[in-house]
């Protein structure tokens, strides 16, 4: 019984980390690549929405970032949307309003949390598109002209940026970088093969009529783009367009941001039953519980293969598999007391980024399975931003 269970386990661990990203790259061989397009008549309207909660050190900069954008201005409008905000971010905007009309104040009657003042923003956009970005987030002049072309195919509905961080600066951030390619490469896969269905909050640019009220308990990257597969539109994530962002500075700062970002995207995918039922839409349900629900279920696949192979190893098995795992979960512990230290990690960053990873999954899903609910997103505590930024939390 321990060896079947041993056997079921590893393999799911294998399949979500190993084979997935290999059938996604066959696949790519053999079925045609989703075109993108390369130009598209005119430039339309666009509603670039950046909700703010006391942002006093930011918004000027990303105020200036958006007029600094190589987009014709009269085919912009930047809302700026406050919840509730209590500093200085109003008096700020209201100077770059005064002049220029392309910007607009809008606020909540109290704290609204970051997904209701979105919608109050969309509600009241002018745009034939809505462009959604945080206020820590930078966006090089050509970013915005490069999404927008893929609107020339009218199968598109939403155009995610790619995310790259700042410099790394540790253990944690190095096997974040690891990591994030790693991700970056499912992603891109998916969306050459036109199934994508998730997206970075950092930059995300919707057709303002397929846009649908964010629900409170989950973020707009996790059921933005599944309310667009769900319509029938692609999502696609474009290598060429890049936005910048910071990282966590410290392991608890990336531990609690993993946690709530498994607990908030494992109810959000579960509220879209729908896109996981593959007869109805075959590829993106298998993308999305092997991209998704098995790599946020990792951590309790990886306990059943260290109690199975314990148990078949104090049986006379063959001890081999069991004591492979300890070194490596010695090599995490040793990689997790060189990131205390601020000391380089070298090859034990890989394996404690990949156990701190997943011990942010096992956190978020006991959080998701008790039905807890993930509405703060609040100026980010200061170790998940750079000292200069204050940045929703993600």
């Amino acid at each position: 019984m321990a060896s079947k269970f041993l056997l079921v386990s590893a393999s799911l661990v294998i399949y979500t980390w190993l084979l997935y990203p290999l059938l996604l790259r066959l696949l790519l061989l053999v079925r045609p690549k989703a075109q993108a397009a390369t130009r598209v008549e005119g430039f339309p309207t666009v509603s670039i929405i950046l909700p703010v909660h006391n942002e006093q050190e930011s918004i000027a900069e990303k105020l200036q970032n958006c007029l600094e954008l190589d987009y014709p201005l009269d085919r912009l409008e930047i809302i700026v949307v406050s919840d509730a905000s209590t500093d200085r971010t109003a008096e700020i905007v209201e100077q770059f309003a005064s002049h220029n009309p392309r910007i607009r104040w809008l606020e909540s009657e109290g704290r609204a949390g970051k997904s209701g003042v979105q919608n109050l923003a969309a509600a009241q956009a002018n745009g034939e598109v809505l462009l959604f970005s945080d206020a820590g987030t930078g966006m090089p002049p050509g970013t915005l002209a490069i999404m927008t072309r893929h609107l020339a195919d009218p199968g598109v509905g939403l155009i995610t940026a790619t995310v790259f961080f700042g410099n790394p600066q540790d253990a944690v951030e190095k096997g974040q970088g690891f990591y994030w390619r790693y991700e970056l490469f499912l992603r891109h896969a998916e969306s050459d093969l036109g199934i994508l269905a998730t997206a970075s909050g950092q930059a995300l640019l919707v057709r303002r009529e397929l846009f649908r009220p964010l629900p409170a308990r989950y973020g707009d990257d996790c059921i933005m783009p599944l309310d667009i597969r769900l319509q029938g539109y692609r999502v696609v994530q474009d290598r060429n367009a890049i936005v910048y962002d910071t990282m966590p500075h410290s392991i608890e700062g990336e531990l609690r941001a993993r946690i709530r970002m498994t607990a908030r995207n494992w109810t959000g995918t579960l509220s879209r039953p729908a896109l996981l039922n593959p007869f109805r839409y075959p590829l993106t349900a298998w993308s999305l519980v092997s991209h998704k629900l098995l790599r946020w279920l990792t951590p309790f696949f990886l306990g059943a293969v260290f109690l199975s192979s314990a148990s078949l190893a104090a049986r006379g098995g063959s001890p081999a598999l069991f004591w492979l795992q300890v070194a490596f979960y010695i090599s995490a512990l040793i990689g997790w007391g060189l990131a205390r230290t601020h000391r380089p990690a070298g090859i034990f960053g890989y394996p404690f980024s990949f156990c701190l990873a997943n011990v942010g999954f096992l956190l978020g899903m006991v959080k998701a399975f008790r039905n807890q609910k993930i509405v703060f997103y609040g100026p980010a505590p200061s170790d998940l931003c750079d000292q200069n930024t204050k940045t929703y939390a993600r």
